[in-house]
């Protein structure tokens, strides 16, 4: 009996020392693996670690404009903007668009565009038949509140365009594009189809001719500003700047001597008894009632120049067109 108790005691004995055997052995091939793999890849420093604080990283869409939609950037390299695009002081209120056919600054405050800059030359004029689809821009955020025809309905005001459709009749798509609501702004019929009108058609006339046109609209508003519909600003008063470059000319080839044209117009009754030459004014005013600094990408000694000189009357004007439909 005590014979086989001792037998039993000896195998028990060597089983637990075979088994705290293998352990050792498996924990050392552990620590092996462990060794190895921290000589291969060394450890992350603390700017590798994750920061629990860090926001999520932007959407990948193939576009570094999308990574930067809203900002001035977003329209910095457009052919619409190359003598620069117009800058206040508080850019707060301001969310860049480019639409392609024109780019934008767009005020979710006011719910009407800040300015709108385009380029105007023979290839931008056709035969495309006005679209008309006036419409709300789905590429704003959604946060906010997006025009529609409603905010028009019944107001007192025509939509009044900045980029003017017939700038844009090349092709069916640039034309659709002028008739989203980020394009236009509360304007009185009188205005819109009166002086405001003839600026465009004489504007399209230096174009057939084959000059190059940079052109930048907006409005100017009073403090507070009187809104239509769901909260849109109408404007004070409505400016226009146009640089004119003669034909075979480029934005490099502005000088002291080319020609600006700009415009300021009240939104008053009454607008439709005068000319649109009647309110040429200097870039320098429309600067001190807008607050945009213009033409920032000009050399400063040019800027002082042009931007202080009132521009004379034009020898080829455009008529009168009572009967032309509203822009």
């Amino acid at each position: 009996m005590t014979a086989s108790r001792e037998k039993r005691a000896s195998r028990n004995s060597l089983l637990g020392t075979f088994t705290l055997v293998v352990f050792l052995l498996l924990l050392a091939r552990f620590a092996l693996l462990q060794c190895r793999a921290r000589q291969a890849k060394p450890p992350l420093t603390p700017a590798e670690l994750p920061r629990t604080d860090a926001p999520a990283p932007p959407a990948q869409t193939g576009s570094a404009s999308a990574v930067l939609r809203g900002s001035e950037a977003s329209i910095s390299g457009s052919v619409h903007v190359p003598l620069g695009a117009p800058r206040d002081a508080d850019p707060s209120d301001e969310y860049f668009i480019d639409e392609r056919a024109f780019v934008l600054s767009y005020s979710p405050e006011k719910r009407v565009p800040n300015w709108v800059a385009w380029r105007l030359d023979r290839q931008q004029l056709g035969h495309v038949r006005r679209k008309d689809d006036f419409r709300a821009d789905l590429s704003l955020p959604a946060r906010f509140y997006r025009v529609k025809e409603s905010d028009y309905l019944h107001s007192g005001y025509d939509r009044g365009h900045m980029c003017p459709s017939a700038d844009r009749q090349a092709s069916a798509e640039d034309n659709s594009q002028t008739f989203l609501f980020t394009n236009i702004e509360p304007q009185l019929h009188e205005l819109n189809a009166g002086p405001w009108e003839q600026l465009e058609s004489y504007a399209r006339l230096r174009a057939q001719d084959g000059a190059l046109l940079y052109i930048v609209a907006g409005g100017v508003f009073s403090a507070p500003f009187p809104t239509i519909g769901n909260g849109v600003a109408v404007p004070a008063a409505n400016f226009k700047l146009i640089v004119i470059l003669d034909p075979g000319q480029g934005p490099s080839d502005v000088n002291e001597h080319t020609e600006v044209l700009a415009v300021l117009m009240p939104n008053q009754r009454g607008v439709g008894d005068h000319e649109w030459t009647e309110y040429m004014t200097t870039v320098d005013a429309i600067e001190q009632a807008s607050g945009y600094d213009f033409l920032n990408a000009v050399p400063e000694r040019i800027q002082g120049v042009i931007e202080a000189r009132t521009s004379r009357a034009p020898e080829r004007r455009a008529g009168r067109h009572a009967g032309a439909p509203t822009r």
